[in-house]
């Protein structure tokens, strides 16, 4: 339980919970990481969690934590991991919340109804839950980082959180998904890809404040194979659990 609680704390301390491996550099100048997220023929993403935190994937993700944590932790490392990018909390309760009661976790689902989203040549296609989609025209309108200026406390230092977002805006009135904020993860560098999605600009930037605090959206090419949704899973465990192993052995020597 000590590891697994320590490892809990480090991967909210340095904000990882998603970052699942050095993203990818690949980028059209002009029009940012989009035209790779779309790929030739567009591409559907549906969540990436929903996909992958699926029971049938359980066992699989025990059997990856036990290659680096061994068999007696795995699966409670294993539902650790899960359970610090799978909260139903976000904006500024979220905020309010761990402010008051301490600890971290993000909502990593989609939001404001969306069911999936179609990336191809400039245009996003939403489709909503209740079965209906809207098409929009997207602009590049440059990088914007998410999290500037705000800082956070772990082991006694002070930690930036910030990170970089290709940022992009609907041609038309287009709601709760006028923005779209994307990182640089696409499925052929890492599998997936991390964004953010709404109406202001200014709140899309808030980290852990505002609106949008504690949701960072993940998304997973719809016809994904279980290939691609082992190595999403394998990634996902390597890299959250490293800082954990790093410090184990420090402690060990």
């Amino acid at each position: 339980m000590k590891h697994v609680s320590k490892f809990i704390a480090l991967v909210a301390a340095l904000c990882i919970v998603l970052s699942l491996a050095a993203c990818g550099k690949k980028t059209t100048e002009n029009f940012g990481v989009f035209p790779d997220v779309a790929q030739k023929k567009g591409t559907i993403y549906v969540n990436l969690f929903d996909v992958i935190l699926a029971k049938e994937y359980d066992d699989y993700w025990v059997e990856q934590c036990a290659k680096v944590v061994g068999k007696d932790s795995a699966k409670e490392t294993a539902d650790g991991l899960k359970s610090v990018i799978s909260s139903k909390l976000y904006g500024q309760k979220a905020a309010d919340y761990y402010k008051k009661n301490g600890g971290m976790a993000f909502d990593c689902f989609y939001i404001n109804g969306a069911k999936s989203f179609k990336f191809k040549g400039d245009k996003v296609t939403t489709t909503l839950t209740d079965g209906s989609s809207q098409t929009h025209t997207y602009e590049y309108l440059g990088k914007y980082k998410i999290g500037e200026g705000e800082t956070m406390q772990y082991g006694g230092q002070t930690i930036d959180p910030s990170f970089e977002c290709d940022v992009y805006k609907s041609t038309d009135d287009a709601g709760e998904f006028t923005y779209f904020f994307l990182r640089d993860d696409t499925m052929e560098t890492t599998y997936h890809i991390e964004f953010r999605y709404g109406s202001d600009l200014k709140e899309l930037q808030g980290y852990f404040v505002g609106n949008y605090a504690y949701w960072l959206a993940a998304g997973i090419d719809k016809d994904a194979d279980l290939t691609t949704i082992h190595n999403v899973i394998d990634l996902f465990v390597s890299e959250n659990l490293a800082p954990q192993t790093e410090d184990t052995a420090q402690e060990a020597a």
